[in-house]
């Protein structure tokens, strides 16, 4: 038995110093695919632990409402979910009124039509995140806690001060060298007061939204832009209650919107757990077809 070990033992380095380059090349290509695996692994972990952070940043007790359905897409949106009516205001009133699972509610308004600029003597920047809110913003949102200054008040946004809430890259932009605490900017070409400075949030991997961000009060935007009619909803639950918070807001939701008992929602309802699921299944099917790819 041991003769014949020998013997295939023999064999199989004659047969390497026979065809050292072919051998040479075969053990460079499964040394360099095993090393794309590793990096490939690597890069797909960080990113997916960056944008985790990312998503869970706006609060684990938290869910999304908009009319339109949440997660990526390609192309268009259908003309179903173009033709859905926005949600409004009073709909987040009613969701903080009639849902007991509820403990807040941030309603937000934006005007995606419009691209909307920001200006401090010779610094400018356009591609900002541009919003009007409650508040509640600050108590809902996890990642707007604020590096400086405070928030608007519920009277100030009742007397539609022009006061404004910088991210931390508008702030970086607009006031390189400067404090930007209660310096006076423009937004399309209107003066606001910087009263405060949302801090850099964790994570990130390019989703770059709240570093982006200008927070005016709510009444004040409804009073410069009384065009705007797109609004969005983020719910806060109460603890451990986050799936019935779901559920009781879906309802109030359904009958508003004069949903159907045998038709789907008209809307989305998006928890942050439910977010971070849909997000890993996608980074899976990337990763596979990057491994797939490079073997």
């Amino acid at each position: 038995m041991a003769q014949a070990h020998r013997e295939h033992l023999r064999q199989a380095l004659d047969t390497l110093r026979a065809h050292k380059l072919r051998s040479l090349l075969t053990v460079l290509g499964v040394v360099m695919g095993v090393g794309v695996i590793m990096l490939v692994a690597a890069l797909v972990a960080g990113f997916d632990q960056n944008v985790t952070e990312s998503i869970t940043g706006y609060g684990a007790d938290t869910a999304f409402v908009s009319r339109f359905d949440y997660g990526p897409r390609i192309g268009r949106r259908p003309k179903e979910e173009r033709l859905r009516k926005p949600l409004t205001l009073e709909d987040g009133e009613a969701i903080l009124e009639k849902c007991p699972a509820v403990k807040n509610v941030a309603v937000w308004i934006a005007n995606w039509e419009q691209q909307h600029k920001v200006r401090y003597h010779d610094n400018e920047v356009a591609a900002i995140d541009f919003r009007g809110a409650f508040p509640s913003f600050a108590l809902v949102y996890a990642n707007a806690t604020l590096r400086k200054g405070r928030f608007f008040t519920d009277a100030e946004n009742l007397h539609r001060e022009k006061l404004v809430v910088l991210g931390e890259n508008v702030a970086t932009a607009l006031f390189p060298v400067v404090e930007p605490l209660d310096k006076e900017m423009l937004i399309d070409g209107s003066p606001f007061r910087v009263i405060g400075v949302i801090e850099k949030p964790k994570g990130g991997a390019g989703m770059d939204d709240e570093d982006r961000r200008v927070l005016i009060p709510y009444y004040t935007f409804r009073k410069i832009y009384p065009a705007a009619y797109e609004h969005a909803i983020r719910l806060q639950a109460r603890k451990g209650q986050l799936n019935l918070a779901a559920d009781q807001t879906r309802e109030v939701l359904r009958r508003r919107r004069n949903v159907g008992y045998n038709q789907p929602d008209n809307f989305s309802i998006q928890t942050s757990q439910q977010a971070v699921e849909q997000f890993h299944q996608i980074i899976g099917m990337v990763a596979l077809a990057m491994i797939v790819l490079s073997s």
